[in-house]
């Protein structure tokens, strides 16, 4: 009997070791998703306004509406609260606000941190001059997400940056890093053609890192949406787009999340 015992301690603290306490953390208690991106991850460029508004919250919204139906119990966090939804300035209370969507930012910035371009409402109630957020290493550290939602990549269009970011992140996180391709862009967003390569690099990146890690997804973002998603700006998704952007991200979680599969119930 006490060998019997000693075996299953074993095998509960390699389980333990091997998993980083990820999944027993989560089961525990809810789910800690953080969105990495820029301004298509932070949303409200329908309404452009720091406050709460009925079209705040982008993709984050929609999905956190089927995760919830879903039953799933989760947080959404990250270093940023604004842009979200709700109504009268005031954050609807079934809407997690937080996120990692730093506006302009490219890959390089988002891996290094930095200032993020922030309405002056947002500035002026929090009583600061600028917001100022740390490297994504730290970002992580601080946050503690479970799952990471990594959709970055339409600034700049630089592949070898976008790898540094994935392999930075898979580097410092033992959960699970769900990774996009970015959506669509068109006329006249400047380098608009150049999408195509740059999402057509993405899967051999991460098959690649897929044999170290486990828990590593790809989303096939560009081939949900079309140009006909996309604002007259040629970057930012409308609503159609915000809709699409949030069924992919949760079609993902569903098929390859164990956690998403262990905290909801069946529809």
């Amino acid at each position: 009997m006490k060998c019997f015992l000693f075996r299953f301690c074993e095998l509960f603290i390699f389980l333990v070791i091997i998993c980083g306490g990820t999944i027993s953390e989560s089961v525990a208690g809810e789910i800690r998703i953080m969105p990495i991106g820029d301004s298509i991850t932070r949303g409200a460029y329908l309404v452009y306004t720091g406050l709460p508004n009925k079209k705040g919250g982008g993709w984050r919204k929609l999905l956190q509406d089927k995760l919830q139906k879903k039953g799933i119990t989760y947080e959404f966090v990250g270093e940023l609260d604004y842009f979200s939804y709700g109504d009268h300035g005031v954050v609807d209370p079934n809407f997690s606000p937080n996120h990692h969507g730093l506006a302009g930012f490219s890959c390089r910035k988002i891996l290094n941190g930095g200032v993020v371009p922030s309405p002056q409402d947002i500035l002026r109630k929090k009583g600061i001059k600028q917001i100022k957020v740390p490297g994504v290493v730290a970002a992580i550290k601080h946050n503690k997400p479970n799952i990471i939602l990594l959709m970055a990549g339409s600034n700049g269009l630089n592949s070898k940056d976008r790898d540094i970011l994935i392999k930075t992140i898979l580097d410092h996180f033992n959960g699970e890093l769900f990774v996009a391709t970015i959506p669509p862009q068109k006329a006249p967003r400047p380098g608009w053609k150049s999408v195509v390569k740059f999402n057509k690099s993405l899967p051999g990146v991460i098959n690649k890192l897929h044999y170290r890690h486990k828990n590593l997804f790809l989303v096939d973002m560009y081939s949900a949406m079309n140009g006909s998603d996309i604002l007259k700006d040629g970057v930012h998704p409308n609503q159609q787009g915000n809709v699409k952007i949030a069924d992919t991200w949760y079609r993902a979680m569903v098929k390859n999340s164990r956690l998403i599969n262990h905290s909801g119930h069946s529809e």
